[in-house]
């Protein structure tokens, strides 16, 4: 009996009830040993809900974005989730238009990039499945006349709306100055519409004219970011985008950082229910960063300085991979993973600028099969 035969035998819920409980690569091996299941896995409604469902198993990887340290080249790659070992060096389906590739976020098996440069802060969003091969080419926000003539940078962010089983990319633009002549503007697009649109919220907090990076955290995007437009040391709070009820959070940060302190970093908690924050508190003996964690989300009172790293060298911490272990680059061009309590680095084997790293954890899905764009696997 061959598979078309067993799927014609079966009932045709029981088969949805099936796949619906089946991991992404058996799905796509589906597709491609039988013509019969291909109209059903393919179909938006199956889309959504195998997006949506929580009972699929699925492999955990840690994606990876850096920079040849001559920069000519910029690299993505999947590592296994505990060890770190290269999994596969991925090629992407698309060049880059203005000549810069930032990793905003990866959510739902889709990774968002915002294609750039070093100088505008303005581009491109880009929405790719590299498990599938699939990709979207956001439209650009020209069209709603939404630039003034003060304009000079935007920040992205990326999230999913389990509400609505729909991807969702916010942009926030801002004015070139620090006088606030014009409150900052923010627009969001959506998979489902597939336009962008002005959100009516006020945009509480401003983030300078360099890049922000963000945290995806319970269905908020988080940005460090300051609670005036004038940018004098590091960033004072936690601007959140809830992309369910987009709407903008402000969050404090914990109230004693430290003398001397400089830099600050944000990462997902490794349970990945609430955020920590890494804080660079230059001295004499070295680099210096305290770990502070936010053991009740939302709650300011339970911030808690978890641990202290001194290191001789440089270091540029990425995200918690664990309770006790940091993944950072180094000033060497090294990526390694950092034992706190042991004091151990150890290297990793993946060379690059340190300041171009970016980590984001992945999971494959489906997302992006109906795109509209070929797929190239």
């Amino acid at each position: 009996m061959t598979n078309d035969d067993l799927y014609a035998k079966l009932p045709q819920d029981v088969i949805f009830q099936i796949l619906l409980k089946l991991p992404t690569h058996s799905l796509l091996q589906l597709r491609s040993v039988s013509k019969s299941f291909v109209p059903l896995i393919s179909h938006p409604h199956f889309l959504r809900l195998h997006l949506s469902s929580s009972a699929a198993p699925h492999p955990f990887h840690h994606l990876l974005y850096y920079e040849s340290s001559d920069y000519t080249k910029s690299y993505f790659s999947f590592h296994v989730e505990k060890t770190f070992s290269l999994c596969t060096l991925l090629e992407t389906p698309f060049k880059s238009v203005n000549g810069y590739l930032r990793l905003v976020g990866c959510c739902r098996g889709v990774v968002c990039l915002f294609d750039t440069n070093y100088f505008t802060f303005v581009g491109t969003v880009i929405l790719w499945n590299p498990f599938i091969g699939k990709f979207k080419i956001l439209p650009c926000l020209q069209g709603l006349n939404c630039f003034g003539s003060n304009f000079s940078h935007m920040a992205v962010g990326f999230g999913f709306d389990h509400r609505a089983v729909d991807f969702k990319v916010v942009k926030i633009l801002y004015d070139c100055d620090s006088e606030r002549k014009f409150l900052p503007k923010a627009f969001i697009y959506g998979i489902k519409t597939g336009s962008w649109r002005s959100i009516g919220e006020v945009v509480p907090c401003f983030m300078p004219r360099n890049w922000s990076s963000s945290v995806l955290v319970n269905g908020i995007v988080h940005w460090l970011a300051y609670k005036r437009p004038e940018f004098n040391g590091p960033p004072n709070c936690i601007m959140g985008f809830d992309v369910v009820d987009e709407v903008f959070k402000l969050m404090e940060l914990p109230q004693n950082l430290g003398p001397n302190c400089n830099e600050l970093r944000l990462s997902p908690s490794v349970d990945k229910k609430s955020v920590a924050l890494f804080v660079n508190n230059r001295e004499n003996v070295g680099d210096t960063w305290n770990v502070w964690l936010m053991n009740d989300y939302g709650k300011v009172e339970s911030w808690t300085r978890k641990c202290t790293v001194v290191l001789d060298q440089v270091f540029f911490p990425l995200k918690l991979v664990s309770d006790g272990e940091i993944l950072a680059a180094i000033s060497d061009e090294k990526l390694v993973l950092f034992d706190v309590g042991k004091e151990e680095i150890k290297d990793l084997e993946v060379c690059g600028l340190p300041l171009s790293f970016s980590a984001a954890s992945y999971m494959p899905s489906l997302a992006l099969l109906d795109a509209g764009e070929q797929l190239v696997k």
